[in-house]
């Protein structure tokens, strides 16, 4: 028997061989961006042999050719449908809903609607089974908009790549457990109890549209672009880097000049933000899109380039490339020197030369963001806290997505004591960039002053997990004397002191 030849009966004692997982790997990212990992090939292996004995089909090789010998096929999207289940809930991100309630909703209204006859289009895609998108509707119904705004559509549609989560989606049938966040008064004004389960009604069910949708297929919008606001949550995690962009630029195209980007919790804009500006209301995030017919100096800087994210583990410090502003000033040789005889100088501790080094720098090229970043790192060690926070706030007028502008800032108000100051500037930088060791670090150091072990543990634990994936981000301009392996270590002893059992 060879490794092209496993039976359904060995497979499912576990022999799928790690060419076999590849190959099925490939072919499922290839045709729905989809990417699984090692530690998805139990999973896998289980959904295939479903739909293997569904076929009458013996061995995984034989039901790989049947895949792969029909693009358009129905058979693979069974096959998505068992890959892709997934749990959700209504209101799933209490913040985020609040944020929608607060400002998103009320800003749009302002300025799309005001009396005139409008449509307002919203997108939830990758809805799943449609406990977003329903959300979405019943924040709209409890806000009074439908009665408020007669002469304004709301249309909100929800796409899927499964189809029996969109056929789930139709019925409006939900457990309690997906309801969980729904209150008491909601339920009872909006769901029927079916059993041990609960029907939406159909006043509210009316109000949105599910259709088939791939986000890796070109259009990826449902019906046509132009949609205010968009919900992507919990979809880019499952794909590689180079997708990802794709898909950011798709979302870009689809939404409306000033319209919205709601992303999950562990997904951010950093490295492909061009035109989307962070925006954030009582500690909740999400993304506003750049008027394109201004080419302001805010849009532009927004389309710079973005720097390379290290991978490993002694990271040194980054060189993001240059602006298309700096590029017309100073040749990027030029300044790529300059910047490297600061790194030299900062690395050596000698800080007096480093300090005139990167003033010259910013003198000659005021829009590369790394020379302000470095500058406040050397101020951070010499204790003029006031002057780095200059500094950070420079950064941040030059892009207001830069993650360790935000980070700098989070770090000089912890070591000041304004500990509610520093939890919001340490959020907002790891919502740009989960992988910054240090926010991570100094969140959980808060987190744990405050007695709040749990949050703190989850920080701790970010910085040993992205350590093990080769991912942490180590901002060495801003560690003062602790290096990676450092704090690593000090997350490490801190998760078994906190939680010795664990």
């Amino acid at each position: 028997m060879t490794t092209r030849t496993v039976s359904a009966r060995n497979a499912a004692a576990g022999t799928l061989s790690l060419g076999q997982f590849g190959r099925f790997r490939d072919l499922i990212e290839e045709r729905c961006g989809l990417h699984l990992d090692e530690g998805h090939r139990a999973s896998l292996l289980a959904s295939l042999l479903v739909r293997m004995k569904q076929l009458d089909i013996d061995r995984v090789d034989d039901y790989y050719e049947h895949l792969r010998g029909r693009p358009a096929d129905e058979g693979f999207g069974k096959l998505i449908n068992l890959v892709t289940i997934t749990e959700t809930c209504f209101f799933r991100d209490p913040s985020q809903f609040r944020l929608l309630r607060h400002h998103i909703l009320p800003s749009l209204l302002a300025e799309r609607v005001a009396g005139k006859k409008a449509t307002l289009r919203i997108w939830s895609a990758g809805c799943s089974s449609g406990e977003e998108a329903y959300s979405i509707a019943l924040t709209l119904w409890d806000m009074g908009l439908y009665r408020s705004y007669p002469n304004c559509t709301f249309e909100i549609v929800g796409t899927d790549v499964n189809t029996e989560v969109l056929a789930a989606a139709g019925r409006g049938v939900y457990s309690a457990r997906a309801l969980r966040n729904v209150d008491g008064d909601c339920l009872r004004r909006h769901f029927q109890p079916v059993g041990r389960e609960f029907r939406l009604n159909d006043e509210v069910k009316r109000r949105v549209r599910f259709e088939y949708g791939n986000l890796t297929r070109t259009p990826m919008t449902p019906s046509s672009p132009g949609y205010d606001l968009v919900f992507c949550k919990n979809v880019a995690i499952y794909f590689r880097p180079e997708r990802t962009r794709r898909l950011v630029r798709g979302l870009y195209e689809a939404v409306n000049d000033g319209g919205y980007l709601l992303l999950g919790h562990s997904e951010s804009l950093w490295q492909m933000a061009g035109g989307f500006a962070l925006v954030e209301h009582e500690g909740a995030f999400c993304y506003r899109k750049m008027d394109s017919t201004s080419e302001t100096a805010e849009s532009k800087r927004l389309k710079s380039p973005p720097r390379p994210r290290p991978g490993r583990r002694k990271a040194k410090l980054p060189r993001p490339p240059l602006t298309r502003t700096t590029a017309r000033q100073v040749p990027p040789e030029t300044a790529d020197g300059q910047y490297e005889r600061c790194l030299t100088f900062f690395r050596a501790e000698a800080w007096t030369q480093a300090e005139a080094s990167l003033h010259a720098l910013i003198t000659s090229s005021p829009h590369f963001v790394p020379a302000p970043l470095l500058l406040g790192g050397v101020y951070v060690h010499r204790g003029r806290y006031d002057e780095a926070c200059e500094q950070a706030r420079c950064v941040l007028r030059l892009n207001d997505l830069e993650p360790r502008g935000h980070l700098l800032l989070g770090m000089i108000a912890a070591w000041g004591g304004r500990q509610d100051e520093a939890r919001e500037s340490l959020r907002r930088a790891l919502y740009l960039n989960d992988s910054l060791a240090l926010a991570h670090f100094w969140l959980g150091n808060l987190y744990r002053d405050r007695g709040e072990i749990d949050r703190a543990c989850h920080e701790y634990h970010n910085v040993v997990r992205d350590w093990e994936r080769h991912t942490l981000d180590f901002t060495e301009e801003f560690a003062s004397d602790l290096n990676a392996e450092q704090i690593v270590d000090f997350c490490r002893r801190s998760l078994q002191r906190l939680r010795p059992s664990g």
